[in-house]
């Protein structure tokens, strides 16, 4: 693996090649056929290069000791969707309501939450209480008589997610279970293919191929594509469900990985990891988690794979351009 630096004031010129670099401050990665082009984290995100790009933002949502996750598409004709709407229980109240005010966000065309764990929708109220327009939101309620007997009280919480399911009702705001399969967001490109938002799979935490699940195996798993390139999103997804996947069906392999229940030991298996086969990961979680040992396996795995991991309570925000035959990575790195 080779890295490529540059000054912010000089982009450099472009090369074709494979490169992959770990926090890099204000550095803009393509990689596998990409452009390598300085940028800054602006209140735009990245700045793209040419051409049709479509961008993930890891907002980092965990600036203390909790883990949250909260990030935000942005399809090459502007549509904005959002994957979880979390934000760290110890994050100063309206951390994440303020970084999307600040970067100009006003309009979702979709939220999807991935699972009912308040560090993955502990904020969507805010949001919309405070004038951001939400088209539709992607929910998969858990069968509750199972889940609430393991994680009272400190995971599921069934009257505040009926208590946000009313809220939804009562702004008028559509709420649905998507289906196997089903895709939420397709935008054609100019080539003939599609920046697109699909559900892989998702489960209720009862009627499943592993017999009762947590809350964690009841996510709703999402591939993103931009063309032929490809990230995975796996909530929380678990060791249980995350071992009989790694041996299914469902195409899982992807360029880029959100890391599975904040990269720690509880997450899928690394067979899991061997079947999405990923160039980098992104990780949302706080710095003292990811460096705990309850995420050893995890950033051993990654380590000894030579794939790089970007951490938001490390890297800060963490911005991934994605566009057919590569990606780039940009992170604020404010600890490097």
């Amino acid at each position: 693996m080779t890295s490529v630096r540059a000054t912010p004031s000089r982009p450099p010129t472009p090369v074709f090649t494979c490169v992959l670099s770990r926090s890099i401050p204000w550095l803009l990665l393509s990689v596998c056929a990409g452009v390598a082009t300085a940028a800054g984290l602006t209140p735009d995100a990245v700045r793209s290069p040419p051409g049709q790009v479509t961008r993930w933002t890891m907002v980092n949502v965990c600036p203390g000791q909790a883990q949250s996750d909260c990030h935000l598409l942005e399809f090459p004709d502007g549509t904005k969707a959002m994957i979880d709407a979390g934000e760290g229980a110890d994050a100063p109240r309206g951390f994440a309501l303020a970084w999307l005010v600040r970067h100009g966000v006003k309009h979702l065309r979709l939220v999807v939450i991935s699972h009912f764990h308040k560090d993955h929708y502990n904020r969507l109220r805010d949001f919309i209480d405070a004038g951001i327009k939400v088209d539709r939101v992607a929910v998969n309620v858990p069968v509750e008589q199972k889940i609430i007997r393991g994680e009272r009280p400190w995971g599921y919480d069934p009257e505040d997610v009926q208590a946000l399911i009313q809220f939804l009702r009562e702004r008028h705001i559509p709420f649905f279970t998507p289906k196997e399969g089903e895709r939420l967001i397709g935008i054609p490109l100019s080539n003939g293919q599609m920046a697109a938002l699909d559900v892989i799979c998702l489960y209720d935490g009862e009627h499943t191929p592993v017999g009762e699940t947590d809350t964690n195996d009841t996510s709703i798993i999402l591939r993103l594509s931009h063309g032929q390139t490809s990230a995975l999103f796996p909530g929380d997804l678990n060791w249980k469900l995350g071992s009989w996947l790694a041996h299914s069906r469902f195409d899982l392999a992807a360029d880029i990985l959100k890391a599975p229940h904040h990269g720690t030991e509880a997450a899928a298996p690394n067979e899991f990891f061997d079947r999405v086969h990923p160039k980098a990961v992104l990780v949302p979680a706080p710095k003292s988690l990811w460096l705990s040992i309850r995420s050893k396996r995890i950033r051993t795995y990654f380590s000894e794979h030579h794939i790089p991991a970007y951490v938001s309570g490390i890297d800060g925000d963490v911005v991934v351009t994605m566009r057919d035959g590569g990606f780039g990575v940009a992170s604020e790195s404010p600890s490097n």
